[in-house]
């Protein structure tokens, strides 16, 4: 409809090498590049544009969550990225290209670059950064997630994640209100939250059951529950439209009720990711987290008396963390007697609170390969020996839990279906690896 033909490859869904990328390239003749990466893979993406730039005469952008916080450190170190599109790209990105299809795809002039908000460009080798563009005011005016181009049936989250497949993904929400130190959202999508509607949510459910079959989705906004006028309104739609429909989402302990989720699981609701972070209050209070013990306690009896199973994210190696306060947060996590657990090891990332001033908490490495969450350790807390400590309390951590009796049993009684053994079979792999 606007003039554009447009090809996604999802190289990590897809397992492609570089090479592979170089190949798709070649054989697509695209007249502009687009390029996203996550902090952990960016310098996998500088490798992929590195060696485009090398063989082909195409204009590369970059985007994403890591080019938006470093977008003129990024600019003036790597020269293969020609624009960097910071913040909501969607906007920015459609004129950007209507610009460059006016000018046949050579080049913009420095006065029409700095035309465009929210974009980074070079210019006799500095980075010159333009006004920000504003945020989104009405989601409900953007199109739905061009799934069709997309390897949909890769998707598929962590065993714990869902019950029934085809299972599709959304984000309803942009912004968050909260200060969580750990955390960059503000920098991107600022304090203010937006909302597509409730009435635009259930088009695009509707959407989603008709032209891919979704019996299932993960809401992956990071706190759906922040306004309880929005998720009451959303639920009573769903219950309403009878939708057949079961579905997992990301809440704060803080923002629910027991009269919420019982709505909730009215729904459809089955599954709840609450970030718990630790079992000690001080360290809850060195991140800004804002909740208390005593809240966690409280949410999670309600989630599971209303019939909703809980998922619990907990950070290992916080500042002001020691290996005994640790354990003290995985002995909590026991206690909470919650149906999973997901212990991170604490990762500073660039545009969050603790990444600006990391040096009065401990060490960190500038290696963003180290920066996934599990397996690598690119923060020491002053608390700890050495990254080994921190591996070794994540291992346990996952041992300690996982390997409970108590919680074996629970799980081979709630056995239902095929499905749920092939699910508790794909879970015992993935908790194995983690604790080898």
């Amino acid at each position: 409809m606007l003039g554009f033909s447009v090809e996604i490859i999802d190289a990590p869904a897809l397992e492609l090498t570089v090479d592979d990328i170089i190949k798709l390239v070649e054989e697509k003749n695209p007249r502009v590049i687009g390029v996203t990466s996550l902090t952990s893979r960016f310098n996998k993406a500088v490798d992929i544009a590195q060696k485009i730039k090398i063989k082909f005469d195409i204009p590369i952008i970059l985007g994403g969550v890591h080019a938006t916080i470093l977008s003129e450190e990024i600019m003036r170190q790597y020269q293969c990225f020609d624009i960097l599109v910071y913040g909501e790209g969607e906007y920015t990105l459609l004129e950007l290209m209507q610009k460059l299809k006016i000018n046949n795809y050579k080049g913009l002039s420095v006065r029409t670059l700095k035309s465009i908000s929210g974009i980074v460009f070079h210019s006799k080798s500095k980075a010159i950064k333009t006004k920000p563009r504003a945020p989104i005011a009405d989601l409900d005016n953007l199109p739905f997630p061009a799934r069709d181009l997309l390897p949909m049936d890769k998707y598929v989250p962590l065993p714990n994640n869902y019950k029934r497949k085809p299972i599709a993904h959304m984000v309803a929400i942009r912004g968050c209100p909260f200060n969580c130190t750990f955390c960059s959202n503000n920098k991107v999508f600022g304090r203010k939250i937006r909302f597509k509607s409730p009435e635009k949510v259930l088009e695009e459910i509707k959407y989603l059951k008709e032209n891919f079959g979704t019996k299932e989705l993960s809401f992956w906004d990071d706190t759906l529950t922040v306004n309880k006028n929005w998720i009451t309104d959303l639920c009573n739609l769903m219950i309403k439209e009878n939708l057949d429909i079961t579905w997992t989402c990301c809440a704060r302990v803080d923002t629910v009720d027991r009269e919420l989720l019982n709505l909730m699981a009215k729904a459809g609701c089955w599954n709840i990711f609450y970030g718990i972070e630790a079992g000690d209050q001080t360290l809850l209070d060195n991140i800004n987290k804002g909740i208390t013990i005593e809240q966690i306690k409280n949410a999670v009896k309600w989630t599971k008396e209303a019939g909703i199973e809980v998922r619990g994210s907990f950070m290992l190696a916080l500042p002001g963390e020691t290996p005994e306060l640790a354990k003290k947060t995985i002995e909590f996590a026991k206690e909470l007697d919650i149906d999973y657990a997901q212990f991170s090891i604490t990762t500073p990332f660039p545009g969050t609170q603790l990444y600006d001033n990391v040096e009065k908490y401990g060490k960190l490495s500038k290696d963003f390969s180290l920066y996934n969450l599990w397996g690598s350790v690119p923060f020491t807390p002053i608390g700890y020996k050495s990254e080994e400590e921190i591996l070794e309390i994540s291992k346990s951590a996952m041992r300690s839990f996982y390997f409970r009796p108590a919680f074996i049993l629970g799980k081979l009684k709630k056995i239902r279906s095929l499905e749920d053994i092939k699910r508790y079979f794909k879970g015992l792999r993935f908790v194995l690896g983690f604790t080898k």
